[in-house]
């Protein structure tokens, strides 16, 4: 490390330990409120339980990496760490498995849509791997099955969101805390085929490689403002911006920049209130700046891996979308399953850095579910959207932005096996809809209302 990549990472432990003043206030405000719940807890231990392995083997072993008797960077994880995952994997799924079946038993709730249209393109995934020849379950797409059939049951709203935030919580603290203890694990080597970012190191606190965290970060960010209440989600905010800013990654600064700025354009709130409660919805001026933002993201995504040489050069990236199109075109109804493109690396076709997907979120649905499964993706980005109807429009707008703009680079949402995103997805498919209205004229509702003490801002 130089010594100005050294300044960097202090600064970056010290404003970690500050910010867990605000991360502080913001949870003894969710304890006040009571916005922290089940839901919220389910969310944070898939996060958390799924980032572990991971996060503990960079932790132990630090930031070297392991050499093959050639010479050459060795691809994968050590036996320890992989019975870790299997361990965390089925910690995951029990937990998932338990809570649908508290729910269902107990608090008799209501059933949500959109983690159902999720479930259904994972088993439309599935059923191409049957056709393909590929093993038909794996232990990870159980888990994915069982964490989108627990969101189905979970209460929306707040608490899941909260829950997202927590994550990021966990592992950004995690990271600070290595960044004072161990400043060199926390950092990549800068080569120049993957130069330092605007800060001058490619932070990626206790992950693997600083994408990785990077997609954390920004998926959060809407997460921290809509779940935690009051001023302390202003700081926390743009202390998650500063930490993707951080990964050097362009994508994750340009994602990051972003969410920021859509969430200062329309300082969204959750639409939980009644009908009869006064009108707060954004301007419609904005709602239409918003929505032409949000098809330009979906239509760079969507349009990039097939005409890459219009929007510059990808490298790596554009070759390997040639070659899923080409094959695509032979299987364009249901693709060919969430594992024939990783069995790739096996065969020795691609190389490793390519082989977890195709970098792009929308041609890896397409090749792994065709057609099929791009319109039920589609299907569920517009639900998620539209489902609240105009009041949930600017939360909903400011939740799927980071995930459409890194789907351009990125695949956020993995419908084939749980990840490290998976909780993102669970968190962002559990926006609430408009509350229906109370019972009773407008003049008894305000009485009611009246009558009701206030704490704190609820903002």
């Amino acid at each position: 490390m130089t010594r100005q990549q050294y300044t960097t990472v202090l600064i970056i432990g010290i404003l970690t330990l500050l910010a867990l003043i605000p991360w502080a206030i913001a949870l003894r405000r969710a304890r006040v409120f009571g916005d922290w719940d089940l839901t919220s807890t389910l969310v944070l231990l898939i996060g958390v339980l799924a980032n572990l392995p991971a996060a503990l083997y960079v932790i132990v072993r630090g930031r070297a990496e392991p050499l093959d008797p050639l010479g050459d960077a060795v691809i994968g994880f050590p036996d320890w760490v992989n019975r870790i995952g299997f361990v965390t994997n089925g910690l995951i799924l029990l937990v998932c498995v338990l809570f649908v079946v508290g729910r269902l038993a107990i608090a008799r709730p209501r059933i949500n849509v959109a983690p159902l249209i999720a479930l259904v393109i994972v088993l439309v995934l599935a059923a191409s791997d049957g056709l393909h020849g590929q093993p038909l379950w794996t232990p990870r797409q159980l888990t994915l099955l069982a964490a989108l059939l627990a969101a189905a049951v979970a209460r929306p709203g707040r608490p899941a969101l909260l829950g997202g935030a927590a994550v990021a919580m966990v592992y950004t603290v995690l990271g600070g805390i290595e960044s004072l203890v161990e400043p060199a694990t926390v950092v990549r080597s800068c080569r120049s085929d993957n130069p330092c970012g605007d800060l001058g190191v490619l932070y990626a606190g206790v992950f693997t490689n600083e994408n990785i965290f990077s997609l954390l970060l920004v998926v959060s960010i809407p997460f921290v403002w809509l779940g935690v209440r009051g001023w302390v989600r202003v700081p926390l905010v743009c202390y998650l911006a500063l930490m993707a800013v951080a990964t050097g990654s362009f994508l994750a600064t340009l994602t990051a920049l972003a969410a920021v700025a859509l969430l200062a354009l329309l300082r969204p709130r959750l639409p939980g209130r009644p009908d009869t409660a006064p009108d707060t919805s954004v301007a419609p001026g904005r709602c239409l700046v918003t929505g032409a933002v949000m098809a330009g993201a979906a239509t760079a995504g969507l349009l990039v891996p097939f005409h890459p040489e219009r929007f510059g050069d990808f490298g790596l990236r554009a070759a390997i979308w040639k070659l899923a199109e080409e094959e695509w075109r032979s299987s364009p109804l249901l693709g060919y399953g969430s594992k024939a493109w990783p069995a790739k690396y096996h065969s020795g076709e691609i190389p490793a850095a390519v082989s977890p997907s195709l970098h792009n979120q929308w041609i890896d649905v397409l090749y792994a579910g065709g057609v099929v499964g791009l319109l039920l993706f589609t299907l569920l980005l517009a639900y998620v959207l539209f489902r609240g109807g105009a009041r949930g429009f600017p939360a909903a707008a400011c939740v799927l932005l980071p995930v459409l703009l890194a789907s351009v680079l990125e695949r956020p949402w993995s419908f084939g096996l749980s990840n490290s995103l998976t909780f993102a997805l669970v968190a962002a498919v559990l926006l609430p809809v408009q509350a229906p209205a109370q019972a009773g004229t407008p003049v008894q509702n305000s009485v009611q209302n009246q009558s009701k003490p206030r704490m704190m801002s609820d903002a």
